[in-house]
């Protein structure tokens, strides 16, 4: 209120002091142009330039508005439309979660030419084509999707390749894959297909990449792949490659120790491998298998067990990798005998079979059918 009164009070003033000026001179204004001659008072004048100036002012200020209105309504259809794909778009994905495809499919096309990513949309509509059956139109949406956006290519590719895995089209999975940068996505799909081509060389090859990415060991998985690739018939050469380039946990381990002594035809480099392994860690199967080698590492062997057999004079397996060797030096008797402690101290049925044969091929029939029945049952009396 007293602001008011302020303001009133100002133009009060600045009005009775113009008035003042006016009635003291009122001025005079001539303008002549072309012949035209236009005379008036100076504050008549100033009065008109004055008018005239807000005339301009607010001309402007409501052509501003009629324009700004018609952005307006612009922004206002473009984002009714934007919202109207965003709604399309997640109905459609809620279809293809739920399975109804044909429904999805209508929907995420609908809502593509919207949307501020359609190329989301025609993926997902592949998707929904292929759980279809239908191949054309799968590949019609992703060709759309590449070109509504040209850096969805990656996207585009390891969905394809996705697509592919799921119909068990893995040579197609891989060839979608070529060329494509290693991240969690492309690495796991190439994972999966090399398992399923059972492509044990190119899987690893794949998991020092795996490895770095996740952080993981993935020991079992390289395992697996290292056992079924010294199964392939390599050349001693390749075997070794293969068995040295695993890692430290892979080549301690039972299943791939074995492996890579049947890959090889060197017995000298499997007994080297054996005993290695042995003494950093005790495991009945190696053991046994020490003892089943042929006959160009025997002398050393034998030495090499009947040193551990004076460690480890209650180990079953050991007695059994004895066992073997005498059979093999033709020193039966005391094959015999490491056979009968192997089964005495743990039914060792490997042992029990093999010293069935011994007393088989001496002629005492009845003693080899008892072994046999405690290969069979697992039981043994004493």
């Amino acid at each position: 209120m007293k602001r008011t009164f302020f303001y009133l009070l100002i133009v009060t003033i600045v009005a009775g002091w113009l008035g003042t000026l006016i009635a003291r001179d009122p001025g005079y204004v001539l303008v002549t142009y072309d012949g035209s001659t236009l005379q008036t008072g100076l504050w008549v004048m100033l009065a008109v330039l004055v008018i005239f100036g807000f005339g301009i002012y607010y001309f402007f200020r409501l052509a501003n508005i009629v324009a700004g209105a018609g952005r307006r309504f612009q922004d206002w259809g473009f984002s009714r439309r934007m919202n109207r794909a965003t709604e399309l778009t997640g109905r459609g994905l809620i279809y293809l979660q739920e399975g109804n495809f044909e429904r999805a499919e209508k929907f995420l096309v609908s809502g593509a030419a919207d949307h501020q990513t359609p190329a989301v949309n025609y993926i997902a509509a592949a998707r929904a084509a292929d759980a279809r059956g239908d191949a054309t139109q799968r590949e019609a949406y992703l060709r759309l999707a590449l070109g509504a956006d040209s850096g969805a290519k990656l996207a585009v590719a390891v969905a394809s390749a996705e697509l592919a895995g799921q119909r068990g089209d893995w040579r197609a999975a891989i060839s979608q894959l070529a060329g494509l940068p290693d991240n969690s996505a492309t690495l796991a799909l190439r994972k999966d297909a090399f398992l399923h081509l059972q492509e044990w060389q190119s899987l690893l090859d794949l998991i020092p990449g795996l490895r770095k990415l996740s952080g993981e060991s993935l020991e079992e998985l390289e395992k697996q792949a290292v056992v079924a690739r010294l199964d392939q018939g390599l050349s001693d050469e390749q075997a070794v490659v293969v068995f040295r380039k695993a890692s430290d946990a892979v080549r301690q381990s039972e299943d791939a120790i074995l492996a890579f002594c049947a890959a090889i035809n060197s017995e000298k480099e499997a007994e080297t491998t054996l005993r290695s392994a042995l003494k950093k860690s005790w495991q009945a199967r190696l053991v046994e298998a020490y003892g089943s080698l042929g006959k160009e590492t025997l002398s050393r062997r034998m030495k090499t067990a009947e040193a551990w057999i004076k460690i480890k004079p209650n180990d079953a397996s050991l007695q059994f990798c004895l066992g073997q060797l005498y059979e093999t030096s033709g020193e039966r008797e005391k094959a015999r005998l490491a056979y009968e402690k192997s089964v005495e101290m743990q039914n060792n049925r490997r042992a029990s079979v093999r010293l069935a044969n011994l007393l088989a091929f001496d002629g005492d029939f009845e003693k080899s059918n008892e072994y046999l029945r405690i290969a069979i049952n697992g039981s043994h009396q004493t």
